[in-house]
Parts: C-alpha cells; sequence; structure tokens
C-alpha cells in the first residue's frame, strides 16, 4: 500500500503539470530536490523543455551541486531505460 502524504496533491503537480511555472518551497529534507529531478526530467523526456531551457533555483551552492549531481544521474537512467525500449 502506497502511503500518501498531506502535500501529496502538490507533489503529483510539481510532477505532472509540466504547462505551467511551478515555485516550490519548503522545508529542508521534505523532499524539494527529488520534486525538482522528478519534475526536469519528465520535462526533457516529454520534449516540453531542453536542458538549456530550464531554471532551477537553490538557495545554497551545495543545494546546487546535489540538485546538479542527482539531475544527471535520474536524466541518465531515463534514457538508458528509453533505449532499451527501442
Amino acid at each position: 500500500m502506497t502511503r500518501r502524504t498531506s502535500d501529496q496533491a502538490a507533489r503529483e503537480r510539481i510532477a505532472k503539470d509540466l504547462d505551467t511555472t511551478i515555485l516550490v518551497e519548503a522545508g529542508a529534507g521534505s523532499g524539494k530536490t527529488t520534486s525538482l529531478v522528478t519534475r526536469m526530467v519528465a520535462l526533457i523526456t516529454s520534449r516540453r523543455a531542453t536542458v538549456d531551457r530550464i531554471a532551477a533555483v537553490t538557495f545554497t551552492r551545495k543545494a546546487a551541486a546535489e540538485l546538479r549531481e542527482k539531475f544527471q544521474e535520474v536524466l541518465e537512467k531515463a534514457f538508458m531505460e528509453r533505449a532499451e525500449h527501442l
């Protein structure tokens, strides 16, 4: 069984409402990076955006480095999985 969090609707909107610009603001450890990475990869794999057209702003260099690393990892995985299905 999947447990729904109180902010599940917001998390789903971040991941799926790809035609809307969204500001994500939440506390440390809330899953912002995961949600942003999921959204950014979805934008690219759906061809709604290219990497050079996405802006993700963080408040620290450490957070930016973590976001960049996770984004690259998940994006590469998505493309590898897509290539396997061709």
